[in-house]
């Protein structure tokens, strides 16, 4: 039996857009040894400007540099940490949504990742504008998801931002698959729940011994999360614009002349007139 092939439709990353010498350059960075995470932004900047690259700075956190690039987000890594950041947030984008700023790009290497550009809250205060629609988000998530660093307290108000008029978290790079087993109390049980509403900290149902999230999350070494991402799906690209089948379950199989095309709504796949964006990785 024949297998009809899938549609095909333009892609385009946003990353090989970039020189090849610049992407070599800032993918040398996070390898670097004796470096500060000041001095490999700096160096970021360095080679951005000397390829007359624009961009605007975001932020800086410990592993990652972020600035807005044509009209997007790309996040630098800065260490190894900071490549594990990428890939886990580019594996968890699709199972966050539609609730997180998505990933559309990253690099093979991992040392770059494009993401839709949302601008962070500035302050707790603002976060707490919205509640009660990100601890909707948060308990929508906490049955699936080991939660860390985005829960509603002081500390994670950066990791969140909007959207339009949505609250959306901006930072989700330590939320993990519950179903993962690698969280689990001194006692010995892998069973938690939160300890309130505010979705940061978990206790054992066993003994009530209760956990910041960044405690659990910290029982995690890097080399494990780097191994539990390293199969990164996506459409591989080598040029900045490319043709390529469109997966299945972005194809609709009902036609409806007054519904717009489920994939070209999902993925944004590239109209060579109008030059919009696609999903993809580069």
């Amino acid at each position: 039996m024949d297998e009809t092939p899938n549609e095909l439709g333009y892609y385009r990353s946003r990353i090989l857009a970039l020189p090849l010498d610049c992407l070599m350059k800032i993918g040398e960075v996070p390898y670097q040894k004796g470096m500060r995470a000041t001095s490999r932004k700096n160096r970021v900047v360095e080679i951005l400007k000397e390829y007359d690259i624009p961009f605007t700075e975001v932020g800086t956190g410990t592993n990652r540099f972020i600035v807005k690039y044509d009209g997007f987000a790309l996040k630098i890594a800065l260490d190894k940490e900071g490549i594990a950041d990428n890939k886990q947030e580019w594996v968890m984008s699709n199972m966050l949504s539609p609730h997180v700023a998505k990933a559309h790009d990253i690099s093979s290497g991992g040392h770059l990742l494009v993401a839709t550009y949302a601008p962070a809250f500035t302050s707790y205060q603002e976060m707490s504008f919205h509640r009660t629609k990100i601890t909707k988000i948060l308990e929508s998530w906490g049955s699936r998801f080991l939660l860390g660093d985005v829960g509603f307290n002081r500390v994670n108000y950066a990791n969140w931002g909007m959207l339009g008029n949505e609250p959306v978290c901006i930072d989700y790079a330590y939320i993990f698959p519950a179903s993962m087993d690698l969280f689990k109390c001194i006692c010995g049980c892998k069973r938690m729940k939160f300890t309130d509403d505010s979705y940061s900290a978990y206790k054992c149902t066993e003994c009530g011994r209760e956990y910041e999230d960044r405690d659990l999350r910290a029982k995690i070494s890097q080399e494990e999360r780097l191994n539990l991402f390293k199969n990164v799906e996506g459409v591989l690209m080598h040029k900045p614009i490319e043709q390529h089948p469109i997966p299945e379950k972005y194809i609709s199989k009902e036609v409806r002349p007054d519904a717009p095309d489920p994939y070209r709504v999902t993925m944004d796949v590239v109209n060579m007139k109008n030059g919009k964006n696609s999903w993809f990785t580069g």
